[in-house]
């Protein structure tokens, strides 16, 4: 929707026929108290507002204190099932009450003098049910404008529904086929490998048989023993030529901007970001160019990033945030991806890039080892730190393009 002009903002359409009967739920808010206390921050040195917020989490509670509700059209009651607008008024402040990753939108809005801001929320109704909206309101060029702010919702219910179907579709077609898979290389690992190994059992058993006997046969024996070896040299051939197949495939290496990946990583991730209300921030340097299969380096980047997302999710954080940097140090270019997850204890540290171990209850245990195997064919190296309680950083290096290389 384009942004509602300065001059509405100005105008109390509480009572008109307009506001009222709009198809879109329409609510007015005076936020004139909030901007006066977000200028008086910038005044007194503040210069990062969301800083400010993690080192004062409280402090968007109190901004939102500030603020009051002044009127809400018909499609608002009906959005959360109020009897009246008396109603609706009167609880107002339980229905919507402070939301970091929400509220912060408009604030830094404030705080940064753009003309609008919009964001995603979860309300719930008067009856107890939840409904995800999208938000936005356009915002004024003076204080007097913030005593009528004008925050237009959109009930997302069915598109989240089905988002959500069409991802369990995807993930139950992910796990058919990992499955479908795994039987195949199982398979296909068994019939490969039966044959020398049953040829090498049988000529042990003969080479047995041949000594045990009153007069041993020690040629035969040794013989025996000769083919025993040679069809476990061709079982060990056989295991390695699956293990170059799987794990070392030839890396088509091409040389790009380290920010489109990290760029479609993001995108990627960002629906399952907003969902979970984690801010995602990206400090890349634009000038850095890796040599690199740019799809396995996404492929990587947004495991790690999702790794960051269930951690955040799966235990109390003191904030809800997911950083992913790209650096330049000498010949190789350092991405890290750090959460304020609930950390690693340091004994686990050590298992993560082993195959099959997870602490997840519906893991595979193979993200971090795939994505092990993709940075040491990029000729890179990859690891973990972490500290339970202050979160944890994933981070792996690329050698990067010969043109990004400092003079």
């Amino acid at each position: 929707m384009d942004p509602v002009p300065d001059r509405l903002a100005y105008v109390d359409l509480s009572e008109s026929e307009f506001f009222l009967s709009a198809p879109i739920p329409i609510l007015i808010e005076d936020w004139s108290r909030v901007y006066e206390a977000v200028k008086q921050l910038q005044a007194a040195g503040i210069t990062d507002i969301d800083r400010y917020f993690d080192e004062h989490p409280e402090a968007v509670e109190a901004l939102r204190s500030l603020h009051a509700f002044v009127a809400a059209n018909d499609a608002v009651l009906s959005l959360f099932e109020a009897q009246s607008r008396e109603q609706f008024l009167a609880h107002a402040k339980d229905l919507l009450p402070a939301n970091r990753t929400s509220n912060s939108a408009v604030l830094r809005a404030i705080f940064e003098n753009k003309p609008a801001c919009q964001g995603e929320r979860t309300l719930r109704t008067f009856t107890g049910k939840t409904v995800p909206i999208v938000w936005r309101c356009s915002l004024p060029k003076s204080e007097e404008g913030y005593r009528r702010l004008h925050f237009y919702a959109f009930d997302v219910t069915q598109q989240k529904e089905s988002n959500d179907r069409l991802q369990a579709l995807r993930a139950e077609m992910a796990r058919a086929s990992r499955v479908s898979l795994f039987g195949e290389v199982s398979a296909s690992i068994l019939h490969e490998i039966s044959q020398p190994l049953s040829a090498a059992r049988a000529s042990a058993d003969a080479s047995l048989r041949w000594l045990g006997r009153d007069r041993p046969e020690i040629e035969e024996a040794m013989s025996a023993i000769r083919d025993a070896a040679r069809w476990a040299r061709d079982a060990t051939e056989i295991c390695r030529k699956i293990r170059s197949f799987v794990g070392k495939t030839p890396v088509q290496s091409i040389r790009f901007p380290a920010i489109e990946s990290v760029n479609s990583a993001l995108f990627l991730i960002s629906p399952e970001a907003n969902a979970k209300e984690i801010r995602v921030e990206s400090l890349v340097d634009p000038t850095i160019d890796v040599l690199a299969d740019p799809v396995q380096i996404q492929q990587v980047l947004a495991n790690l990033l999702l790794n960051g997302i269930q951690a955040i999710d799966s235990g109390p954080a003191r904030e809800r945030r997911l950083t992913v940097t790209v650096r330049r140090d000498g010949a190789e270019a350092v991405f890290e991806v750090r959460d304020t997850g609930p950390g690693i204890e340091a004994d686990e540290i050590e298992l993560l890039f082993q195959p099959f171990y997870t602490s997840k209850a519906d893991g595979m245990g193979m993200g971090l080892p795939v994505a092990r195997s993709i940075v040491e064919a990029h000729h890179g190296r990859i690891w973990a730190q972490s500290e339970p309680g202050a979160g944890t950083c994933f981070g792996f290096t690329l050698p990067v393009g010969a043109e990004s290389l400092p003079a």
